[in-house]
């Protein structure tokens, strides 16, 4: 079954609350709200959006305000209600007044906002039809039939399609898609109920999704309305994604919709997967995800360059919604398919059709640093590992070209020093890509570290093993655990599609000997840095009559550098106080 009209019983709690705090019945729910409940997509919706015909400074007024936190934003006069002492969830209702605006200046904002009372300009300015779905409800006499009809899904669309509404007796549930009966059935943005009952009464049967009854029936009823302008139970059904009305238009309208239509297809199918994988599998009846409806598509790539006359930052926004989450590969790939791929990610665009050599990787590089990311995303949520899986090997294009020059051995190794290493430079290219979306200077710095640091797990275990130890308690004092721990993964994910025949990178027992051994490490002894040691500086000027200069600095480092390699019996003063006299030593006699 794909509508879940058992769940409109949760929408109908939310309105009774609603109207018990505005002091009216009239208004809307809209938005991804309904539409993930009859997707079954969530049961408790914490997101819910509501809309009516109102002065918002009025309402905002007269709400009943106890036990709710609450704002009001000037933009769009968006009203934001809170119930305080929440246990479970953190919802939220947003009102925003219905409205109708003008064109778009600039690609995003509407020249003017115009309040109405009327619920069909409002639906004509969003954006995908399953996004421009209504619901309210209102107590009704229970409707009485001479005889009950049983339909299956795509029967009610044919009626719908056909007379334009349906009620559906197990479910109570009035569906309207029609214009002029919306017009008729809300004037003004209120329910007249004489045309409800008569629309009740001159629908010939009782129309029943299958056999399912879930209440007795009772002198009256909460009727549950769902108003359908843009036909958005069609493209539920159909797995579709459509805008209200021209394509071109709403793009235009507001360009950021461009990369929200990628984003929405992207978080709807992911929910979707997730949702599919707690049923048991039925090979006859494979899950159908979301796709663009045929003009759509062509209109977000017929539109993409106007993504250019977008805030950065609104950019920024929803990559990081998307990284966080969901599905960045998948993201990143529709990124691609709409030619904004050199826009939002130039470095990563110059990686594709660059091969990289056989023996190490059997994919050019821009494929490898996708499946990468497609594997990194299993197990590991912190976008900004995400993204640093991203841009680790950009710096790569660079690199191999250098290598087709037929160098020498020496010459090579140049090219793996700073600054032509692509460990180095590919957080050269991220910080310049990354501030250019308006990322902040911290996860910035974030990202680099883990671009810089993803080779140090694999040159641990091409060590001696018995300096293996001794080499990670050095990564986890400089890092920290779960950077560390985040670093590991970065290794395991790009091990992960090697796919190198004569390396056997897909055993990774010896990644996880390391994850184990990092916790094990941490577990006892913690992130040990220069503050855990047994001398500070001061100590250290003292015993060896120094002035503070640089060179303090440089023997708490080596200190460190030696304590690590065994914490237990080196952390003392006369430990480390001769083995700093003997760096000196060393240190003199090289001079």
């Amino acid at each position: 079954m794909v509508f879940n009209f058992w769940a409109l019983k949760v929408l109908k709690q939310h309105h009774h609350f609603l109207r018990a705090k505005i002091n009216t019945s009239n208004f809307f729910l809209v938005g991804g709200g309904l539409r993930d409940l009859i997707l079954w997509l969530t049961t408790t919706p914490e997101d819910i959006d509501f809309t009516m015909s109102w002065n918002p400074l009025e309402l905002y007024e007269q709400i009943n305000k106890e036990h709710l936190s609450h704002f009001i934003t000037e933009k769009f006069w968006t009203i934001t209600l809170i119930p305080q002492n929440q246990t479970v969830g953190n919802l939220k209702y947003e009102l925003t007044p219905l409205r109708a605006e003008t064109w778009y200046w600039d690609f995003r904002h509407p020249e003017e906002i115009f309040w109405s009372d009327d619920i069909l300009l409002d639906y004509k300015r969003r954006d995908f039809s399953i996004n421009a779905m209504y619901y309210t409800t209102c107590n009704v006499k229970t409707p009485q039939y001479k005889e009950s009809k049983i339909v299956w899904e795509e029967e009610i669309l044919s009626i719908l399609n056909k007379e334009w509404f349906i009620y559906l007796e197990n479910f109570e549930t009035l569906i309207i898609q029609d214009e002029k009966l919306l017009s008729q059935c809300f004037p003004h943005a209120k329910t007249d109920l004489d045309f409800i009952y008569y629309l009740l009464d001159i629908q010939t049967y009782g129309y029943s999704l299958w056999e399912q009854k879930w209440d007795e029936k009772h002198t009256h009823i909460d009727l549950h309305i769902i108003i359908d302008p843009a036909h958005g139970l069609h493209d539920v059904y159909n797995k579709r994604i459509q805008t209200v009305w021209d394509p071109d238009t709403r793009f235009q309208e507001d360009a950021l919709r461009l990369l929200r239509a990628l984003r929405f297809v992207n978080v709807i199918n992911e929910k979707l997967q997730k949702q599919d994988k707690d049923k048991p599998s039925n090979p006859t009846n494979k899950m159908k995800l979301f796709d663009f409806e045929t003009e759509t598509r062509k209109s977000v790539k017929r539109n993409h360059d106007l993504l250019k006359n977008i805030a950065k930052e609104r950019i920024r926004e929803e990559l990081v919604k998307a990284f966080k989450e969901w599905n960045p590969f998948a993201l990143v790939w529709l990124i691609d398919e709409a030619e904004m791929l050199s826009f939002i990610f130039p470095s990563l665009a110059l990686t594709k059709h660059v091969d990289q050599p056989i023996r190490y990787h059997p994919f050019d590089v821009y494929t490898h640093i996708l499946l990468t990311l497609y594997h990194l995303q299993q197990f590991n949520n912190n976008y900004l590992v995400r993204f640093a899986m991203l841009y680790h090997d950009v710096w790569k294009v660079w690199q191999y070209a250098e290598y087709e020059k037929n160098l020498s051995r020496e010459e090579i190794r140049k090219i793996l020093s700073w600054p032509l290493n692509h460990r180095y430079s590919s957080a050269i290219l991220a910080k310049e890509d990354f501030s250019n979306l308006n990322f902040s200077n911290k996860e910035i710095e974030e990202i680099e570290r883990y671009i810089k640091e993803h080779h140090t797990p694999w040159e641990i275990l091409q060590a001696n093993p018995i300096h293996r130890e001794k080499k990670l308690r050095k990564l986890l004092s400089e890092n920290g655990f779960d950077r560390v721990n985040n670093l590991l993964d970065i290794n395991i994910a790009d091990r992960l599609w090697m796919y190198n025949p004569l390396q056997n990178a897909s055993d990774l027992s010896d990644s996880r000997y390391l994850k184990d051994l990092l916790v094990q490490i941490n577990e006892k002894e913690g992130q040990f840095t220069a503050k855990d040691l047994a001398v500070d500086g001061k100590d250290i000027m003292e015993h060896f009559h120094l002035t503070p200069w640089k060179i303090v600095w440089e023997l708490l480092q080596v200190a460190l550098d030696w304590v690590l390699g065994d914490i237990e019996n080196r952390n003392t003063k006369k430990q480390i106080y001769l083995n700093l006299a003997n760096h000196l030593k060393n240190r003199e006699s090289e001079l």
